[in-house]
C-alpha cells in the first residue's frame, strides 16, 4: 500500500509540473491581455516548468546525487527538443525545412 500512495504522489507531481507550467499559466497570461506565442509568455512557461524540476530536486539533494555524465547529456538533449519543438509548434513559419521547400 505504501508504494501505491508513493507511486500516486509522484504521478500527481509529474502531472502539477506538466500542467501547471503549459496549460495553467498561458491561460493566465491570455486573459490578461498576453499573446501566449509571445516570447515573454514562453520565457515564463519554461522558467516555471524548471523551478517546478529543479525545485524539489535541488532542495532533496537529488541533483547534487547525479554525478553520471550521461544522464546529463541525455537531459540537455531531452530538454533541447522539447524547448525547440514548443517554439516550431507555436512559430510554424519558421522551421527551417519548411522555410527551404517555399
Amino acid at each position: 500500500m505504501d508504494g501505491l500512495v508513493q507511486q500516486a504522489v509522484l504521478f500527481g507531481a509529474v502531472c502539477v509540473a506538466i500542467v501547471v507550467p503549459f496549460v495553467v499559466i498561458p491561460e493566465i497570461l491570455e486573459r490578461r491581455g498576453y499573446d501566449p506565442r509571445s516570447r515573454s509568455v514562453r520565457g515564463i512557461v519554461w522558467v516555471s516548468f524548471l523551478v517546478l524540476v529543479f525545485g524539489p530536486a535541488i532542495l532533496s539533494g537529488f541533483i547534487f546525487s547525479v554525478t553520471n555524465v550521461a544522464d546529463w547529456f541525455l537531459f540537455a538533449v531531452a530538454m533541447t527538443v522539447a524547448i525547440l519543438y514548443d517554439y516550431y509548434r507555436l512559430n510554424p513559419g519558421k522551421v527551417p525545412w519548411a522555410r527551404a521547400r517555399a
